[in-house]
């Protein structure tokens, strides 16, 4: 019997993400030398962006976030108007607030027929510590900014950068009974913005590990489970064989940066989902150190600690290191959006569902 996400897991996949997220920010641009250099030979292992020792987290977590939004949004218009074609519409639309909260505008107004646009309604956009750029994607702004969304069939460009994979933890944990249809829906959100198929395919795949995850699989099951969705879509092999370089390289060899380094630079979704895959299964009973092995690296480690800390968190929730949640900053804002995943709709009574309808208005 399928099972939903419960609290514990929606909490520890999302703030896992986001410690990892905030570890690796500051050393996202160092190669591995200069990191040592800098932090000693283990590299980061706490964070070190701040003087009084705070995290902040990337536009990957605000994503996350905005992701999450546009699902919730989906869900009470599904539940109350009965329209379930609008979820792709909604969550575009939750990425245009992201937008606003990085100072810019799409070129356009969604098209007539995409629903109610208001930049102002709703919870999220109301936390001013999400008004803050942080090194985000030149694609996710490119395609946000050009006033179209992006699709499977008809894409907005070839990029298949990690700005896919590392957002789509949410789906997940919203279809987390689904695993096929989660690889779907990450794929579909993924292409909002990045139309190269390894770009999406990451993403979809990422979403079924989870949810698999969630239902019980040990770690190594749901990796070749999702291989098995993924070798029925289109254009899957270079996604493929990204993930099989990791399972071949956790077999023979030690979690090492050097090793980690050989399955790429992770600034493309394959890659980042490689070496995600390949820190989580190490360390499938270790966060703080699958963590820091997702981080010190050269490459894109602000990603691959946010992917590997969504696997982590999800299996280990307990294990999230109390003293890097506490200096987490908005740790609340990501904790409060996870419960509300995990419980899809808070109350039955008249107020509440007021109550509800305005924090995540059905359009």
């Amino acid at each position: 019997m399928f099972v939903k996400a419960n609290a514990a897991q929606c909490v520890g996949c999302l703030l896992g993400g986001a410690i990892g997220d905030a570890l690796g920010a500051p050393i996202e641009f160092l190669t591995l030398a200069q990191i040592r250099e800098r932090f000693g030979e283990r590299g980061v292992t706490r964070y070190v962006e701040f003087a009084d020792g705070a995290g902040q987290f990337t536009d990957d977590t605000q994503m996350t976030l905005f992701t999450a939004e546009g699902l919730l949004r989906a869900g009470n218009r599904a539940r109350q108007r009965g329209i379930y074609g609008a979820r792709q519409v909604i969550v575009y639309q939750a990425y245009l607030r992201w937008l606003h909260t990085q100072g810019e505008t799409c070129v356009k107004p969604p098209p007539q027929g995409w629903g109610v646009y208001d930049v102002t309604r709703g919870w999220l956009i109301h936390q001013k510590g999400l008004f803050v750029r942080r090194a985000p994607g030149n694609t996710c702004l490119g395609a946000l900014r050009s006033g179209r969304a992006g699709t499977i069939a008809a894409p907005l460009n070839q990029s298949k950068g990690c700005g896919g994979i590392m957002r789509v933890a949410p789906v997940a944990l919203m279809y987390a009974t689904e695993p096929t249809r989660a690889f779907e829906i990450g794929c579909e959100t993924a292409a909002l913005t990045h139309g190269h198929p390894s770009g999406y395919l990451a993403a979809g795949c990422l979403a079924s590990a989870l949810a698999f995850l969630v239902q019980g699989e040990s770690l190594p099951q749901a990796i070749q489970a999702t291989r098995a969705i993924l070798r029925q879509w289109e254009h899957h092999q270079e996604c493929l064989a990204a993930i099989d370089r990791a399972l071949a390289l956790y077999e023979t060899t030690p979690p090492t940066a050097e090793s980690i380094e050989t399955l790429g630079g992770a600034w493309v979704g394959e890659e980042t989902l490689s070496i995600a895959f390949y820190c989580a299964l190490h360390f499938q009973n270790d966060f703080r150190q699958g963590i820091l092995a997702a981080v010190n690296h050269s490459g894109d480690c602000d990603s691959t600690g946010a992917v590997t800390g969504n696997i982590l968190g999800l299996i280990k929730p307990a294990q999230l290191p109390t003293e890097w949640i506490d200096r987490l900053e908005l740790a609340n804002v990501v904790r409060e959006i996870a419960l509300d995943l995990a419980n899809g709709f808070q109350g039955a009574d008249a107020e509440a569902e007021a109550a509800w309808m305005e924090k995540y208005p059905p359009y």
